[in-house]
């Protein structure tokens, strides 16, 4: 997989997780998820690990690699501050007058470079070791390999036609500022299921991302599910009604939970880039729900 844990992550693992007397003040302070700073940090130090964002460096002191799980809870916070910026970029597109495609086409290419690509990588080396692989180790071993292959090119290539013609379709059919609403929404819990993927498959390997992480605990995946859900329950029956919203829950929850079984038959359990995979496909059913138009006839 092309992902790596963030630098300052590696760094502590590599020091021996030592502290200063000044060091274990800032840790437990910005470490305590009690506290409202705690809360914050660990929503910075997610949106550091899932995104290209700058986070301030007084979040990363004393990072260690575990910390990932534990902090995976506000995963659905990241998301939020992750597509707020595509999101005000789909506001200005539109106030000026952009086409609906190519708006949802820069949105959407917005929220890849915000992320580095980093779900995409996912879903492509998945896409590769579960469509050319024939044992379990044959399909881990694609799925290190840092070329792209035809199964990849094909899933890639696929997830953002998905989710252009999802978000174009949202914003003909109920504008720029529901449309900035809902992907902010989208963003939140598809990063909620991750979690809830997560924490609920052995690692496949002994090795990789989700193994130096370690999985997020019950509670920690209980979080994010929450939150995930409370964010874009109360964003979408605002911006779409109640039926879009639970049209697009359920056809999201059913393809995490088919994909979760898949990656369980195939390999055994998760690895980082199912994990990225997990995201995409629960962002493309997200979309697509959202984008259906349904009505309640009055």
């Amino acid at each position: 997989m092309a992902c790596v844990l963030p630098l300052p992550y590696t760094r502590r693992l590599a020091a021996g997780d030592r502290k200063s007397p000044k060091r274990e003040r800032n840790w437990l302070m910005t470490r305590n998820p009690d506290t409202a700073e705690g809360l914050a940090g660990q929503t910075m130090r997610a949106t550091g690990f899932l995104s290209r964002l700058p986070v301030p460096a007084r979040f990363w002191e004393d990072a260690r690699a575990a910390a990932i799980g534990d902090d995976a809870r506000t995963f659905p916070l990241a998301g939020v501050v992750i597509a707020a910026g595509p999101g005000l970029l789909l506001l200005i597109l539109a106030l000026i007058g952009m086409p609906t495609l190519m708006t949802a086409v820069f949105v959407i290419l917005a929220l890849v470079a915000v992320t580095g690509a980093l779900h995409e990588d996912g879903l492509g080396d998945v896409a590769d070791g579960f469509g050319g692989g024939a044992t379990k180790e044959r399909r881990l071993e694609i799925m290190k390999d840092s070329r792209i292959g035809t199964y990849a090119a094909v899933a890639i290539a696929g997830s953002l036609m998905l989710r252009v013609a999802g978000l174009g379709a949202i914003i003909a059919a109920h504008g720029a500022w529901s449309a900035a609403i809902l992907l902010i929404a989208v963003s939140a819990v598809s990063r909620g299921a991750m979690v809830w993927f997560w924490a609920r498959l052995p690692n496949a390997r002994g090795e990789g991302v989700a193994h130096a992480a370690g999985a997020p605990s019950e509670m920690a995946a209980n979080f994010a599910a929450i939150a995930g859900l409370a964010i874009f329950a109360v964003a979408g029956i605002a911006a779409a009604g109640f039926v879009n919203t639970a049209a697009a829950l359920l056809f999201a929850i059913a393809a995490t939970a088919a994909f979760s079984r898949l990656c369980r038959r195939m390999i055994g359990g998760i690895t980082g880039d199912t994990l990225g995979a997990c995201q995409q496909i629960a962002e493309i059913m997200l979309l697509a729900g959202l984008a259906l138009g349904i009505s309640l006839p009055t």
